[in-house]
């Protein structure tokens, strides 16, 4: 089931610029963070979560800074096997990350003109 909005993921140039003007200046709370290969920081304020996404190749990317739209779902394996039912291609399986947000399963695919979504579901909630 689709519950709404999770976060908007965004490329950034240097994390600590961005720290500083999301957590310093607009009062944004760091909530976590980790190193997949990217770094990644979530910020928080009020119903906005925003994930910060700083990349070594910053410059290479073709899209503009917004990565993704996550979309907070539960149970996201039924869900993207009835979307894949229904022609949606879905290229990779769910993935889980127990130590990022207390547990998340996600899984990104592209929307009719590429944009990015992600779907997005917290384990502990």
């Amino acid at each position: 089931m689709i519950k709404g909005l999770a976060h908007i993921g965004i490329y950034v140039k240097d994390m600590e610029a961005s720290l500083r003007f999301y957590r310093d200046q607009l009062g944004f709370e760091v909530t976590d963070e980790a190193r997949p290969g990217a770094y990644l920081v979530f910020c928080n304020k009020g119903t906005c979560l925003m994930e910060l996404i700083e990349r070594k190749n910053y410059e290479e990317r073709t899209a503009g800074p917004i990565d993704h739209i996550a979309v907070e779902v539960t149970g996201i394996e039924e869900l993207v096997a009835d979307l894949r039912e229904k022609g949606v291609f879905i290229p990779d399986d769910v993935s889980t990350m127990e130590n990022l947000l207390g547990g998340v399963k996600n899984v990104f695919f592209e929307g009719p003109d590429h944009e990015r979504i992600e779907f997005f579901e917290y384990l502990n909630r």
